[in-house]
C-alpha cells in the first residue's frame, strides 16, 4: 500500500518505519542493513544520525558514502558488534534463490541468526517480511501467517509491532498485495534472566 505525501508516493511500512526510528533513535549508532538494492534505508538512518551504516548483500554493492560500508554475506564477521539491524522486505527471499543467494528452505530462519549473531546483547532489530496467510511463491517470497512467523521470530524479544492489524495475519489475500508492518525486536540479554523472548 502506498500514501501520497506531496510529490512523494511511500510505502506504508517506509512510514511506519520512520515512525519506529524516532521512537526509538539510532543517533550514534552502528547500524547494519541486511539486504539493499538502492541507499535507501541507510540514507533514512543516516539522517537520523547513525554514525556508520553496512549493507550485507550476496552482491557486490558500489555505494560512495564515507559512511556506509558495504560487505558481502559470507565475509560478515559473526560477532556482536553492531547496535542495531534493519531487514526491510528481504528475508521472505532468503533461500529462493531469486537475488543470487544459495537455495535453502530455511534461509530465512538462517539469517534471523545471522542477525543475531553480530548484534550486540539489547540491540534493536527493525524487520519488515510481507503478513498474510502462509504462502510461498517461488521463486519470488513468503508470506508469513500462524506457521511461519513465529518460527521466525522465535528467539527474539518482541518490543513493538508498529502499523500491525491482527485481521490481516488470516484474512485471505492475493500474493501480490504487500502488507508489511515493522516488527520492532530486541536481542536477548543473556546475562538477564527475565528477559523475554518470542517463543509462540
Amino acid at each position: 500500500p502506498t500514501v501520497t505525501h506531496g510529490t512523494w508516493m511511500l510505502q506504508l511500512s517506509d512510514i511506519w518505519l520512520v515512525h519506529a526510528l524516532n521512537k526509538y533513535p539510532v543517533k550514534g549508532k552502528d547500524v547494519v542493513v541486511f539486504g539493499s538494492t538502492a541507499p535507501w534505508y541507510e540514507s533514512i538512518v543516516l539522517a537520523l544520525g547513525a554514525s556508520t551504516v553496512t549493507v550485507v548483500e550476496y552482491n557486490r554493492l558500489t555505494y560512495d558514502h564515507p559512511a556506509i560500508f558495504t560487505v558481502l554475506v559470507g565475509d560478515l564477521p559473526h560477532q556482536g558488534q553492531f547496535d542495531v539491524a534493519l531487514s526491510l522486505s528481504s528475508f521472505d527471499h532468503d533461500g529462493l534463490g531469486r537475488y543470487g543467494d544459495p537455495l535453502n528452505p530455511n534461509g530465512d530462519l538462517v539469517a534471523m541468526e545471522t542477525v543475531g549473531s553480530v548484534l550486540k546483547e539489547g540491540g534493536l532489530f527493525f524487520l519488515t517480511v510481507p503478513i498474510g496467510p502462509d504462502v510461498v511463491v517461488w521463486n519470488l517470497h513468503r508470506r508469513y501467517g500462524n506457521i511461519r512467523l513465529p518460527l521466525l521470530l522465535r528467539g527474539w524479544e518482541e518490543v513493538e509491532r508498529v502499523g500491525w492489524e491482527e485481521g490481516l495475519l488470516t484474512s485471505p489475500a492475493p500474493y501480490t498485495i504487500q502488507y508489511e508492518p515493522v516488527f520492532v525486536l530486541r536481542k536477548p540479554n543473556i546475562s538477564n534472566p527475565h528477559t523475554q523472548s518470542c517463543t509462540q
